[in-house]
Protein backbone atom coordinates (compact mmCIF):
# COMPACT_ATOMS: atom_id res chain seq x y z
CA UNK A 1 0.00 0.00 0.00
CA UNK A 2 1.66 3.21 -1.01
CA UNK A 3 0.75 6.77 -1.27
CA UNK A 4 0.99 9.82 -3.53
CA UNK A 5 4.19 10.66 -2.51
CA UNK A 6 6.07 7.82 -2.45
CA UNK A 7 9.33 9.00 -4.71
CA UNK A 8 10.14 12.42 -3.75
CA UNK A 9 12.73 12.93 -0.53
CA UNK A 10 11.61 9.38 1.50
CA UNK A 11 12.94 7.74 -2.08
CA UNK A 12 16.91 7.74 -1.15
CA UNK A 13 16.34 6.17 2.06
CA UNK A 14 15.48 2.86 0.31
CA UNK A 15 19.28 2.81 -0.12
CA UNK A 16 19.86 3.18 3.78
CA UNK A 17 22.85 0.81 4.56
CA UNK A 18 22.36 -1.79 7.21
CA UNK A 19 22.00 0.22 9.80
CA UNK A 20 18.50 0.58 8.23
CA UNK A 21 17.97 -1.91 6.19
CA UNK A 22 17.11 -4.55 9.15
CA UNK A 23 15.24 -1.99 10.67
CA UNK A 24 12.56 1.33 9.75
CA UNK A 25 14.18 0.95 6.00
CA UNK A 26 12.45 -1.31 5.07
CA UNK A 27 8.85 -0.05 6.17
CA UNK A 28 6.49 1.00 3.20
CA UNK A 29 6.12 4.86 2.90
CA UNK A 30 2.80 6.04 3.51
CA UNK A 31 0.85 9.26 1.79
CA UNK A 32 1.76 11.82 3.70
CA UNK A 33 -0.30 15.64 4.07
CA UNK A 34 1.61 18.67 4.89
CA UNK A 35 0.64 20.85 6.89
CA UNK A 36 2.10 24.69 6.76
CA UNK A 37 2.39 24.26 10.33
CA UNK A 38 5.86 21.99 9.86
CA UNK A 39 7.39 23.80 6.72
CA UNK A 40 10.42 22.94 8.02
CA UNK A 41 13.73 25.05 9.87
CA UNK A 42 13.58 28.64 9.74
CA UNK A 43 10.09 29.14 9.44
CA UNK A 44 9.67 29.07 13.50
CA UNK A 45 9.07 26.65 16.15
CA UNK A 46 6.60 24.25 15.72
CA UNK A 47 3.53 23.97 18.55
CA UNK A 48 1.42 21.87 16.42
CA UNK A 49 2.42 17.99 15.79
CA UNK A 50 2.09 17.52 11.98
CA UNK A 51 -1.50 16.37 10.28
CA UNK A 52 -0.82 13.14 8.76
CA UNK A 53 -2.98 11.52 6.45
CA UNK A 54 -3.80 8.38 8.07
CA UNK A 55 -7.08 7.43 5.69
CA UNK A 56 -5.28 3.92 4.69
CA UNK A 57 -3.76 3.17 7.97
CA UNK A 58 -4.62 0.02 9.82
CA UNK A 59 -7.05 1.09 13.00
CA UNK A 60 -4.21 0.09 15.41
CA UNK A 61 -1.54 2.52 13.49
CA UNK A 62 -4.16 5.29 13.67
CA UNK A 63 -4.36 5.01 17.17
CA UNK A 64 -1.39 5.07 18.10
CA UNK A 65 -0.60 8.50 16.28
CA UNK A 66 -3.19 10.01 17.36
CA UNK A 67 -2.13 9.29 21.07
CA UNK A 68 1.26 10.17 20.05
CA UNK A 69 0.17 13.30 18.61
CA UNK A 70 -2.25 14.00 21.78
CA UNK A 71 0.96 14.05 24.08
CA UNK A 72 2.60 16.53 22.45
CA UNK A 73 -0.80 18.76 21.84
CA UNK A 74 -0.34 18.46 25.91
CA UNK A 75 3.21 19.03 26.56
CA UNK A 76 4.53 21.10 23.29
CA UNK A 77 7.21 21.72 24.99
CA UNK A 78 8.41 18.50 25.96
CA UNK A 79 11.16 16.80 23.68
CA UNK A 80 10.53 12.98 24.62
CA UNK A 81 6.49 13.83 23.77
CA UNK A 82 8.11 14.86 20.16
CA UNK A 83 10.76 12.42 19.94
CA UNK A 84 8.12 9.86 20.89
CA UNK A 85 6.09 11.29 18.33
CA UNK A 86 8.78 11.30 15.51
CA UNK A 87 9.70 7.54 16.14
CA UNK A 88 6.23 5.87 16.07
CA UNK A 89 5.79 8.28 12.11
CA UNK A 90 9.10 7.00 11.55
CA UNK A 91 8.10 3.51 11.88
CA UNK A 92 5.35 3.65 9.57
CA UNK A 93 7.16 5.15 7.15
CA UNK A 94 5.73 8.87 7.47
CA UNK A 95 9.15 9.79 7.40
CA UNK A 96 9.26 13.80 6.06
CA UNK A 97 7.03 14.41 9.39
CA UNK A 98 9.10 12.29 11.37
CA UNK A 99 12.38 14.28 10.27
CA UNK A 100 10.29 17.06 11.33
CA UNK A 101 9.60 16.04 14.87
CA UNK A 102 12.83 14.77 15.38
CA UNK A 103 14.18 18.07 14.79
CA UNK A 104 11.75 20.03 16.97
CA UNK A 105 12.79 17.00 19.77
CA UNK A 106 16.40 18.37 19.49
CA UNK A 107 15.53 21.92 20.06
CA UNK A 108 13.84 20.85 23.14
CA UNK A 109 16.07 18.13 24.23
CA UNK A 110 19.58 19.24 23.35
CA UNK A 111 20.79 16.62 25.60
CA UNK A 112 19.13 13.25 24.14
CA UNK A 113 21.39 11.37 22.28
CA UNK A 114 18.53 9.68 20.38
CA UNK A 115 17.05 12.37 18.07
CA UNK A 116 20.40 13.65 16.50
CA UNK A 117 20.93 9.65 15.94
CA UNK A 118 17.86 9.10 14.25
CA UNK A 119 17.14 11.85 12.64
CA UNK A 120 21.05 11.69 11.46
CA UNK A 121 20.24 8.04 10.43
CA UNK A 122 17.30 8.80 8.09
CA UNK A 123 18.72 11.05 6.49
CA UNK A 124 22.26 9.84 5.72
CA UNK A 125 21.32 9.41 1.92
CA UNK A 126 18.88 11.79 1.67
CA UNK A 127 20.58 14.78 2.75
CA UNK A 128 24.54 13.71 3.81
CA UNK A 129 25.50 17.47 4.63
CA UNK A 130 22.28 17.34 7.56
CA UNK A 131 22.79 13.68 8.64
CA UNK A 132 27.08 14.68 8.96
CA UNK A 133 26.07 17.38 11.63
CA UNK A 134 23.27 15.27 13.64
CA UNK A 135 26.07 12.26 13.81
CA UNK A 136 28.78 14.62 14.96
CA UNK A 137 26.39 15.94 17.67
CA UNK A 138 25.33 12.55 18.58
CA UNK A 139 29.16 11.58 18.92
CA UNK A 140 29.55 14.65 21.30
CA UNK A 141 26.73 13.48 23.32
CA UNK A 142 27.84 9.70 23.85
CA UNK A 143 31.58 10.01 23.06
CA UNK A 144 32.21 6.44 24.51
CA UNK A 145 29.36 4.42 22.35
CA UNK A 146 30.95 3.45 18.70
CA UNK A 147 26.98 3.33 17.12
CA UNK A 148 26.58 7.17 15.46
CA UNK A 149 30.55 6.81 14.44
CA UNK A 150 29.59 3.79 12.08
CA UNK A 151 26.62 5.56 9.95
CA UNK A 152 29.11 8.57 9.90
CA UNK A 153 32.04 6.97 8.28
CA UNK A 154 30.08 5.25 5.96
CA UNK A 155 28.47 8.47 4.58
CA UNK A 156 32.39 9.95 4.72
CA UNK A 157 33.70 6.64 2.64
CA UNK A 158 30.83 7.31 0.35
CA UNK A 159 31.89 10.98 -0.20
CA UNK A 160 35.64 9.96 -0.71
CA UNK A 161 36.73 10.89 3.00
CA UNK A 162 38.48 7.87 3.25
CA UNK A 163 40.68 8.77 5.76
CA UNK A 164 38.25 10.15 8.19
CA UNK A 165 35.78 7.33 7.88
CA UNK A 166 39.21 4.63 8.41
CA UNK A 167 39.29 6.72 11.60
CA UNK A 168 36.09 7.05 12.79
CA UNK A 169 35.91 2.82 12.27
CA UNK A 170 38.98 2.18 14.13
CA UNK A 171 37.62 4.55 17.12
CA UNK A 172 34.41 2.71 17.05
CA UNK A 173 36.39 -0.71 16.79
CA UNK A 174 38.06 0.33 19.78
CA UNK A 175 35.33 1.30 22.08
CA UNK A 176 34.15 -2.32 20.58
CA UNK A 177 36.06 -4.69 19.89
CA UNK A 178 33.68 -7.38 18.63
CA UNK A 179 31.64 -4.51 16.59
CA UNK A 180 31.73 -6.66 13.05
CA UNK A 181 30.13 -3.02 11.39
CA UNK A 182 32.92 -1.53 12.53
CA UNK A 183 35.41 -4.05 11.31
CA UNK A 184 33.06 -4.72 7.94
CA UNK A 185 33.42 -0.57 7.33
CA UNK A 186 37.36 -1.21 7.60
CA UNK A 187 37.69 -4.22 5.22
CA UNK A 188 35.14 -2.43 2.58
CA UNK A 189 37.55 0.43 2.35
CA UNK A 190 40.97 -1.82 2.39
CA UNK A 191 38.92 -3.63 -0.71
CA UNK A 192 38.41 -0.07 -2.15
CA UNK A 193 42.57 0.70 -1.66
CA UNK A 194 43.27 -2.74 -3.55
CA UNK A 195 44.98 -4.03 -0.29
CA UNK A 196 42.79 -7.24 -0.29
CA UNK A 197 44.97 -9.43 2.03
CA UNK A 198 43.87 -6.82 4.77
CA UNK A 199 40.27 -6.97 3.82
CA UNK A 200 40.66 -10.92 3.94
CA UNK A 201 41.96 -10.60 7.60
CA UNK A 202 39.09 -8.55 8.64
CA UNK A 203 36.60 -10.19 6.99
CA UNK A 204 37.68 -13.44 8.67
CA UNK A 205 37.62 -11.92 12.01
CA UNK A 206 34.14 -10.90 11.22
CA UNK A 207 33.22 -14.34 10.54
CA UNK A 208 34.54 -14.96 13.92
CA UNK A 209 32.08 -12.98 15.58
CA UNK A 210 28.79 -13.67 13.48
CA UNK A 211 29.31 -17.31 11.50
CA UNK A 212 25.79 -16.50 10.00
CA UNK A 213 26.38 -12.76 8.61
CA UNK A 214 24.98 -12.46 5.10
CA UNK A 215 27.07 -9.37 4.86
CA UNK A 216 30.48 -10.70 5.53
CA UNK A 217 29.82 -13.40 3.33
CA UNK A 218 29.17 -11.17 0.31
CA UNK A 219 32.37 -8.92 1.12
CA UNK A 220 34.16 -11.93 1.19
CA UNK A 221 33.24 -13.46 -2.16
CA UNK A 222 34.32 -10.22 -3.57
CA UNK A 223 37.37 -9.70 -1.82
CA UNK A 224 38.29 -13.71 -2.92
CA UNK A 225 37.71 -12.73 -6.44
CA UNK A 226 39.92 -9.87 -6.80
CA UNK A 227 42.55 -12.35 -5.08
CA UNK A 228 41.87 -14.49 -8.24
CA UNK A 229 40.44 -17.21 -6.08
CA UNK A 230 37.84 -17.94 -7.97
CA UNK A 231 37.08 -21.49 -6.91
CA UNK A 232 36.67 -19.98 -3.04
CA UNK A 233 34.56 -16.94 -3.99
CA UNK A 234 32.23 -19.49 -5.80
CA UNK A 235 32.16 -21.58 -2.76
CA UNK A 236 31.05 -18.63 -0.44
CA UNK A 237 28.46 -17.63 -3.08
CA UNK A 238 26.62 -21.18 -2.92
CA UNK A 239 26.94 -21.12 1.08
CA UNK A 240 25.04 -17.48 0.90
CA UNK A 241 22.50 -19.14 -1.23
CA UNK A 242 21.43 -20.89 2.09
CA UNK A 243 21.18 -17.88 4.49
CA UNK A 244 18.81 -15.83 4.87
CA UNK A 245 18.13 -13.00 2.57
CA UNK A 246 16.84 -10.79 6.01
CA UNK A 247 19.41 -9.17 7.70
CA UNK A 248 18.15 -7.57 11.46
CA UNK A 249 19.29 -4.75 12.36
CA UNK A 250 21.80 -5.00 15.51
CA UNK A 251 21.02 -1.09 15.73
CA UNK A 252 19.29 -1.25 19.63
CA UNK A 253 17.96 2.62 18.51
CA UNK A 254 16.66 1.65 14.87
CA UNK A 255 15.69 -1.77 16.48
CA UNK A 256 13.43 0.18 19.30
CA UNK A 257 11.71 2.42 16.13
CA UNK A 258 10.82 -1.25 14.68
CA UNK A 259 9.45 -2.32 17.80
CA UNK A 260 6.60 0.94 17.91
CA UNK A 261 4.75 -0.81 14.24
CA UNK A 262 1.43 -1.22 15.21
CA UNK A 263 0.08 -2.76 11.88
CA UNK A 264 -0.96 -6.60 12.33
CA UNK A 265 1.30 -8.10 9.43
CA UNK A 266 4.67 -7.06 11.65
CA UNK A 267 3.43 -9.01 14.52
CA UNK A 268 5.81 -11.55 13.94
CA UNK A 269 9.14 -9.11 13.14
CA UNK A 270 8.32 -6.66 15.94
CA UNK A 271 8.15 -9.87 18.72
CA UNK A 272 11.36 -11.07 16.64
CA UNK A 273 13.26 -7.38 16.87
CA UNK A 274 12.28 -7.81 21.45
CA UNK A 275 14.07 -10.94 21.39
CA UNK A 276 16.86 -10.33 19.08
CA UNK A 277 17.59 -7.44 21.86
CA UNK A 278 16.73 -9.51 24.81
CA UNK A 279 14.19 -7.80 25.59
CA UNK A 280 12.44 -11.37 26.36
CA UNK A 281 10.41 -10.63 28.99
CA UNK A 282 8.44 -7.73 26.72
CA UNK A 283 8.22 -10.12 24.09
CA UNK A 284 6.78 -13.10 26.13
CA UNK A 285 4.36 -10.30 27.08
CA UNK A 286 3.47 -9.34 23.86
CA UNK A 287 3.37 -12.81 22.40
CA UNK A 288 0.93 -13.77 25.18
CA UNK A 289 -1.21 -10.95 24.38
CA UNK A 290 -1.46 -11.39 20.77
CA UNK A 291 -1.89 -15.34 21.05
CA UNK A 292 -4.99 -14.23 23.15
CA UNK A 293 -6.21 -11.94 19.94
CA UNK A 294 -5.07 -13.72 16.88
CA UNK A 295 -5.93 -17.68 17.78
CA UNK A 296 -5.11 -19.73 14.94
CA UNK A 297 -1.90 -18.61 14.11
CA UNK A 298 1.10 -21.36 14.60
CA UNK A 299 3.85 -18.92 14.66
CA UNK A 300 3.06 -17.08 17.55
CA UNK A 301 2.97 -19.97 19.95
CA UNK A 302 5.96 -20.72 18.23
CA UNK A 303 7.84 -17.81 18.75
CA UNK A 304 6.62 -17.76 22.38
CA UNK A 305 8.03 -21.76 23.69
CA UNK A 306 11.11 -20.02 21.72
CA UNK A 307 11.66 -17.33 23.71
CA UNK A 308 10.26 -18.80 26.90
CA UNK A 309 12.99 -21.82 26.36
CA UNK A 310 15.89 -19.66 25.58
CA UNK A 311 15.01 -17.64 28.71
CA UNK A 312 15.48 -20.39 30.86
CA UNK A 313 11.65 -21.31 31.24
CA UNK A 314 11.52 -24.84 29.80
CA UNK A 315 8.71 -25.45 31.98
CA UNK A 316 6.26 -23.03 30.81
CA UNK A 317 7.57 -23.31 26.78
CA UNK A 318 6.55 -26.99 27.28
CA UNK A 319 2.58 -25.63 28.49
CA UNK A 320 2.77 -23.44 25.62
CA UNK A 321 3.44 -26.04 23.23
CA UNK A 322 1.34 -28.85 24.94
CA UNK A 323 -1.57 -26.53 23.95
CA UNK A 324 -0.36 -25.91 20.37
CA UNK A 325 -0.03 -29.19 19.75
CA UNK A 326 -3.68 -29.89 20.52
CA UNK A 327 -4.54 -26.89 18.32
CA UNK A 328 -2.56 -27.85 15.61
CA UNK A 329 -1.53 -31.49 15.48
CA UNK A 330 -0.20 -31.71 12.39
CA UNK A 331 2.48 -29.10 12.84
CA UNK A 332 5.55 -30.51 12.28
CA UNK A 333 7.43 -27.24 13.61
CA UNK A 334 5.61 -27.94 16.71
CA UNK A 335 6.45 -30.90 16.82
CA UNK A 336 10.76 -29.83 16.85
CA UNK A 337 10.27 -27.57 19.31
CA UNK A 338 8.45 -29.33 21.28
CA UNK A 339 11.52 -31.64 21.10
CA UNK A 340 14.18 -29.25 21.78
CA UNK A 341 12.77 -28.07 24.78
CA UNK A 342 11.87 -31.97 26.05
CA UNK A 343 15.80 -32.30 25.80
CA UNK A 344 16.03 -28.58 27.82
CA UNK A 345 14.11 -30.75 30.20
CA UNK A 346 16.60 -33.92 29.83
CA UNK A 347 13.31 -35.61 29.23
CA UNK A 348 15.51 -37.50 26.66
CA UNK A 349 13.30 -40.47 25.49
CA UNK A 350 10.04 -37.64 25.02
CA UNK A 351 12.18 -35.90 22.59
CA UNK A 352 13.22 -38.25 20.41
CA UNK A 353 9.18 -39.11 20.40
CA UNK A 354 8.57 -35.42 19.43
CA UNK A 355 11.28 -35.41 16.38
CA UNK A 356 9.91 -38.82 15.05
CA UNK A 357 6.85 -37.15 15.19
CA UNK A 358 7.83 -34.55 12.94
CA UNK A 359 9.71 -36.72 10.98
CA UNK A 360 6.00 -38.35 10.11
CA UNK A 361 4.51 -35.53 9.45
CA UNK A 362 7.42 -34.20 7.17
CA UNK A 363 9.54 -36.63 6.36
CA UNK A 364 12.25 -34.74 4.56
CA UNK A 365 12.35 -32.35 7.81
CA UNK A 366 16.36 -32.26 7.99
CA UNK A 367 16.42 -30.27 11.16
CA UNK A 368 14.10 -32.72 12.77
CA UNK A 369 16.61 -35.71 11.44
CA UNK A 370 19.58 -33.65 12.69
CA UNK A 371 18.09 -33.55 16.36
CA UNK A 372 17.12 -36.78 16.60
CA UNK A 373 20.50 -37.93 16.24
CA UNK A 374 21.99 -35.91 18.75
CA UNK A 375 19.07 -37.27 21.02
CA UNK A 376 19.57 -40.49 20.10
CA UNK A 377 23.93 -40.36 20.77
CA UNK A 378 22.91 -38.52 23.77
CA UNK A 379 21.57 -41.95 24.64
CA UNK A 380 24.65 -44.08 23.71
CA UNK A 381 22.70 -45.36 20.57
CA UNK A 382 25.23 -44.49 17.86
CA UNK A 383 24.40 -46.57 15.32
CA UNK A 384 20.79 -45.04 14.54
CA UNK A 385 22.38 -41.24 15.20
CA UNK A 386 24.71 -41.97 12.49
CA UNK A 387 21.51 -42.83 10.01
CA UNK A 388 19.73 -39.77 11.20
CA UNK A 389 22.75 -37.37 10.74
CA UNK A 390 22.69 -39.26 7.22
CA UNK A 391 19.48 -38.56 6.14
CA UNK A 392 19.46 -34.61 7.33
CA UNK A 393 22.60 -34.26 5.03
CA UNK A 394 20.29 -35.90 2.21
CA UNK A 395 17.75 -33.81 2.14
CA UNK A 396 19.69 -30.74 3.51
CA UNK A 397 23.78 -31.56 2.11
CA UNK A 398 24.22 -27.66 2.72
CA UNK A 399 23.54 -28.02 6.75
CA UNK A 400 26.59 -27.46 8.08
CA UNK A 401 25.66 -28.77 11.82
CA UNK A 402 24.42 -32.43 10.09
CA UNK A 403 28.09 -33.15 8.15
CA UNK A 404 29.52 -32.03 11.97
CA UNK A 405 27.64 -34.25 13.94
CA UNK A 406 27.92 -36.84 11.41
CA UNK A 407 31.92 -36.30 11.29
CA UNK A 408 32.03 -36.31 15.50
CA UNK A 409 30.35 -39.68 15.59
CA UNK A 410 32.60 -41.02 13.25
CA UNK A 411 35.90 -39.77 15.05
CA UNK A 412 34.77 -40.74 18.41
CA UNK A 413 34.25 -44.37 16.74
CA UNK A 414 37.94 -44.49 16.02
CA UNK A 415 39.70 -46.16 13.28
CA UNK A 416 41.52 -45.32 10.20
CA UNK A 417 38.48 -45.60 8.14
CA UNK A 418 36.04 -43.47 10.52
CA UNK A 419 39.01 -40.31 10.69
CA UNK A 420 39.25 -40.36 6.94
CA UNK A 421 34.85 -40.19 6.68
CA UNK A 422 34.74 -38.03 9.67
CA UNK A 423 37.21 -35.79 8.51
CA UNK A 424 35.58 -35.48 4.82
CA UNK A 425 32.48 -34.84 7.07
CA UNK A 426 33.83 -31.94 8.81
CA UNK A 427 35.63 -30.37 6.00
CA UNK A 428 32.46 -29.69 4.18
CA UNK A 429 31.36 -28.24 7.72
CA UNK A 430 33.87 -26.26 7.79
CA UNK A 431 33.10 -25.43 4.04
CA UNK A 432 29.77 -24.25 4.84
CA UNK A 433 30.47 -22.25 8.08
CA UNK A 434 34.58 -21.27 8.22
CA UNK A 435 33.57 -19.27 11.47
CA UNK A 436 33.15 -22.53 13.86
CA UNK A 437 36.10 -22.88 15.53
CA UNK A 438 35.09 -26.37 17.53
CA UNK A 439 34.19 -28.11 14.01
CA UNK A 440 38.12 -26.79 13.22
CA UNK A 441 39.34 -28.39 15.80
CA UNK A 442 37.58 -31.60 15.05
CA UNK A 443 39.11 -31.29 11.76
CA UNK A 444 42.62 -30.89 12.89
CA UNK A 445 42.08 -33.57 15.36
CA UNK A 446 41.11 -35.79 12.29
CA UNK A 447 44.00 -35.19 9.98
CA UNK A 448 46.18 -35.80 12.51
CA UNK A 449 45.04 -39.41 13.15
CA UNK A 450 45.22 -40.14 9.54
CA UNK A 451 49.09 -38.88 9.55
CA UNK A 452 49.73 -41.09 12.38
Amino acid sequence: MTGANEGHSDAGRGRRREAVAGGVGLVIVLAIAISPAWLGPGEGPLTEAPEVDLSDAAAEVREAIEVARLGVATEPGSGTAWGELAMLLRAHGYDLPADTAFRRAEELDRDEFRWPYLLGVSLENVDPVEAERCLKRAIELAPENPLPRLPLAEILAELGRAREAERLFRKASELDSLNSRALLGLARLKLAEGAWADAESLCRQVEEIEPQGRMVQELLARVLYRQGRHQEAERVRRRLETMSQVESSNDPYVAEVLILRRDPTWIAIRAQTMLEQGQTRRAVEYLETVISEHPGRVMFPLQLARALGGSGQPGRAREVLERAVADFPESAELRLVQGLVLGELKEFDAAIVSFEAAIKRKPDYAQAWLWQGRALRGRNKDERAERCFRQAIRFRPDLPDAHASLGELLLASGGAAGAAEAARALETAVDLAPGNAQWRSRLAEARRRLQK
